[in-house]
């Protein structure tokens, strides 16, 4: 059986050493091993090349029959680990909480405690006749989130 904690703690220490954070690891029983892995800066596909080598390198072939994937995170995946929150802080992102409610705004703060995203929008507010810009701030705990997705906008 393949130890995922071992590939776990490889694919840390070449982090570590090569600056970038692992978001997620997994062994099925089948030995498919995917790993995904992300960087501040992004991950470019030699620097998941090096890993792949790096994981086929530590595994012997005549012992475990594996596939193996290595890549970064899609657009489409939520976030999971707070790196990947500090990478996408002044992007729109879309967070559904555990209570079901659903917030959308820029993500303009993490911290310990959690998020803080600000959502724009005009609003007429009374007594006055013109619609004026309002700035919601929303702050959410690490507790309440359920899921957070980078919304991909096509802004020219």
């Amino acid at each position: 059986m393949i130890n995922a904690q071992e590939i776990r703690q490889w694919v840390e220490n070449h982090l570590s050493e090569e600056g970038g954070f692992l978001v997620d690891l997994h062994v099925s029983e089948g030995s498919d091993i995917r790993v995904l892995v992300d960087a501040p800066e992004g991950m470019p596909i030699s620097r998941c090349v090096a890993i792949s080598r790096l994981i086929e390198g530590q595994l012997d072939r005549e012992e475990h029959d594996f596939a193996l994937q290595v890549s970064t995170p899609g657009l489409d995946q939520p976030l999971k680990i707070r790196p990947q929150y500090d990478k996408n802080v002044g992007r729109v992102v879309a967070v559904q909480q555990h209570d079901g409610h659903k917030v959308e705004g820029t993500l303009t703060e993490v911290s310990d405690e959690g998020i803080v995203l600000e959502h724009k929008e005009k609003r007429r507010i009374e007594g006055r006749k013109a619609k004026e810009w309002v700035t919601d701030r929303h702050e959410l705990g690490w507790d309440s989130i359920a899921t957070t997705k980078v919304k991909i906008s096509f802004k020219q």
